[in-house]
């Protein structure tokens, strides 16, 4: 009787924390806006410092003008040793004025985004390889050459 009243005491632990390892986790990367943060930029007009106060530094610039602010969160689901999934994808972009105040905002959800698959022809990817294999090998002779010749 001692023995399974000690034996429950190590088995019901053990028990719960494998049980309590397998419960999914979510988790937030990137710059997370809330509902509140977005009313601000909605209700008032500020300025550059004040979003960076608000939101933090933006997660990307636009390439071609410094008045395009985007803002990018993923939310995640991960449970145990399966896959990860994607819950919740945005993207805030943020465009100020020649003023530096906010002139307008959009929030891109992954409705508005395009899936996009890049591949190349496998023949066309491998006889490039392979002539420019060809050349650096020979090239290395060549350069053993003009090495000797020097």
């Amino acid at each position: 009787m001692k023995i399974i009243k000690k034996s429950t005491f190590v088995i019901i632990p053990l028990f719960l924390i494998i049980l309590l390892s397998c419960q999914p986790r979510i988790t937030k990367h990137g710059n997370y806006f809330n509902p509140k943060n977005i009313q601000l930029i909605k209700k008032t007009k500020i300025s550059k410092s004040e979003v960076v106060q608000i939101f933090g530094e933006p997660t990307l610039k636009s390439t071609f003008s410094d008045n395009v602010w985007y803002y990018i969160t993923l939310v995640q689901h991960e449970k145990a040793y399966f896959e990860i999934k994607n819950i919740e994808k945005k993207i805030l972009a943020i465009t100020f004025d020649k003023n530096q105040l906010v002139k307008k905002y959009k929030i891109f959800t992954e409705d508005d985004t395009t899936e996009i698959d890049i591949s190349y022809p496998k023949e066309a990817y491998n006889q490039n390889r392979e002539i420019s294999l060809i050349q650096e090998f020979f090239s290395i002779f060549t350069r053993k050459l003009d090495a000797t010749l020097d």
